[in-house]
Parts: C-alpha cells; structure tokens; sequence
C-alpha cells in the first residue's frame, strides 16, 4: 500500500528536498555575488589603474612646462630681445620616455594678436564723426587689417570695422556702443539666448563666439592668430606669425598690408631680426610705408603710452606640450610669465 502523507512536512524526503533548493539558492546567491565581487574588483582595478596613468601623464606634461620654464629662465628675465633664432623658439622632435613618447613647443603669446588689446582707445574714439582711422587706436587698426586678411573669407572694411566694434563693446568697461556696429547688454538682451556683454578682458578667445557679428566660420579661421593675455601688450615683430605681419601698414590704412609684400619681409626676419621697432621704417616689403607705421600709439591716450603697438621683447609665453603612453595621449597649454621677479606659470589646461 501507498502511503499518500509520505510527503507531509518533517517526512525525511521532503527534508531532503527542502535542503536541495535551500543549497541551490545559496549557490546562486554565492555566484551572483562573486559576480559582482568581481565586477566591483575589475572596476576598483580599472579605477586605480587610470589613476596611475593619470599621475604619469601629469608628471610627463608638468615636466615639460618645467623645461620650457627653465629654457625661459637662461634666457635671462630681464630679456631685451626675443626672436625666433633664440634656444627657446627651437622645434624639437619628440623625445622617448619609459611608456612612450613627450612632445612640447614653446610660443611667443606677444607674436599673436592679443584679443584684450582692443581695450586700448584713441583719444577720439568717443567723436563717431572721426575718420576710422583717427577713430581706432593702433592696436584696434590691426585687428581690422586681421579681419580683411583672409582670402577664403573675404570682408570689407565697412564689415571688418562692424566687427570690430562689436569686439570693443565686449571688452571694454562701458555701456556705450563703440559705433553703429557695436553691441552693449542692451543688444544682446533682445537676442534668443540673452547675454550680457563682458564688459572686461577676454579670459579664452572662445568667448569671441558670442559676440556680434562672429560666426563659426570667421571665429575658425581667427582662433589660430589669437591669444587672450591679461593685459595689453606689444606685438612682438620678431616672432609674430607671418599671417599676422597683414596687420602692419600706414597709421592711415585699414587695409591690410598686401600679400607681396609679406614674403620678402619674412625672408629677412628669418636671416636677422629687430632690435627697434622702429627698424621697420626701412623693412624690406614696407618700402614706402615704415616711416608712417604708428609704432608709439596715439599722442595723449595714456592706455597706448603704456603698451606699445609693437615691440621686439615679450613677457608672455605658452608652452604647448603631449604625452603618449601606449595607445593614449593626453595635452596640456600653459601661459608662462616671464618677468623681473622670474618665469612663472599663470594658467594650465589638460585635455585628451
């Protein structure tokens, strides 16, 4: 006979049983959480090891801006002269290390076109009916020469002044549109995403995007030529980038210099360099014109009497440095300071 209540609780097989599925949940609890424990390890691991990639990298790229300072530094700090046939302007090929390889560049920031410079006014920069070129201090004729410059994107000078202006508006510490194409808080209020103008010194030339009058086409093709330096400054004539050179041109001429006249002007910057500004006067490809070059800046405008329009020695200077280790790059831009109290590092980026 058949005992149908073998099945009932305490019965020896359903104890039995009962103990299989208990084992087997603790089985499964067991691998889900060495699964986890592992994932949890594998994470932790990944974590520590971007960790130590990380400091390796800083170590290799802050090791760079260091040598770049000291480069700087025995170049002496009281520096009279910079130019492009000095240790510091060298291009060196990258250089291997223990994971890989280390690349850095050092740049005159004096040798591009310093965006905070458009804060120096003319004396008659408030007397609209001015001619443009009594209007504009130097420093702004050369971001105007700058705009017209580009071939592939052509601008008038009625649309490079437009420019211009609204750039001035940005920069400086008023409320009052620099000229019909000016910009203040009150124009930008009325834009579909509202801003208000700076109103102070550029900080990135990233910012110049939300200016009047810039698109992203213009805004490309500047950035390369462009710096945002914490005050104004000489463009240095000895290093300043032969795209830039189109902004040097009679105090009376919004246009920029011509293009045959750039290459002979490298050529002999390549084979000398200034001493003076005022050796412009007779640059080869500035015949005609170097003696009317404003190389002082506006008579009676005490911005202008502080920073020069031109100049043959720099302060400012960017270090730009890559390292590779395995598959992996990352960079970094810093902006040295170089001055009577030594070299000093006032910013620093990292980007992959």
């Amino acid at each position: 006979m058949i005992n149908v209540n073998s099945g009932r609780p305490g019965h020896p097989v359903h104890e039995r049983g009962s103990a299989l599925v208990l084992a087997l949940l603790i089985a499964g609890l067991v691998a889900v959480l060495a699964v986890q424990f592992g994932q949890a390890f594998v994470l932790q691991a990944n974590r520590t090891e971007n960790g130590l990639l990380q400091t390796r990298f800083s170590a290799y790229l802050q090791g760079a801006e260091t040598l770049a300072a000291q480069v700087l530094a025995s170049d002496g700090t009281d520096s009279q002269l910079d130019h492009l046939q000095e240790a510091w302007a060298t291009q060196l090929p990258p250089f291997p290390t223990d994971d890989g390889w280390l690349a850095v560049q050092l740049v005159d920031a004096q040798g591009l076109y310093n965006l905070n410079n458009l804060s120096v006014k003319s004396r008659y920069h408030d007397d609209l009916s001015a001619p443009p070129a009594q209007r504009f201090s130097e420093q702004q004729k050369q971001f105007i020469r700058l705009l017209q410059s580009f071939a592939d994107y052509p601008l008038s000078e009625a649309q490079a002044i437009e420019i211009t202006e609204a750039v001035i508006d940005w920069v400086d510490t008023d409320d009052q549109p620099a000229g019909p194409g000016g910009a203040e808080s009150l124009y930008y209020s009325t834009e579909p995403v509202v801003v208000s103008a700076a109103n102070q010194p550029f900080s990135d030339v990233s910012e110049l995007a939300l200016v009047r009058h810039m698109t992203p086409a213009l805004l490309m093709r500047l950035k390369p030529w462009l710096t945002a330096l914490p005050t104004s400054t000489a463009l240095n004539i000895n290093t300043a980038a032969p795209e830039l050179l189109s902004m040097l041109n009679a105090s009376q001429e919004l246009a920029p210099l011509s293009a045959e006249s750039i290459p002979s002007l490298v050529q002999y910057r390549s084979q000398t360099y200034f001493t003076v500004p005022d050796e412009l006067t007779t640059a080869p490809g500035l015949q005609g014109i170097g003696d009317q070059i404003d190389l002082n800046g506006s008579p009676g405008d005490d911005e202008v009497a502080q920073s020069r329009p031109y100049g043959v020695a720099s302060e400012y200077f960017i270090v730009y440095a890559s390292a590779t280790i395995g598959e992996r790059s990352r960079y970094m831009k810093a902006l040295l300071l170089r001055d009577e109290n030594g070299v000093r590092t006032l910013s620093r980026n990292f980007a992959l």
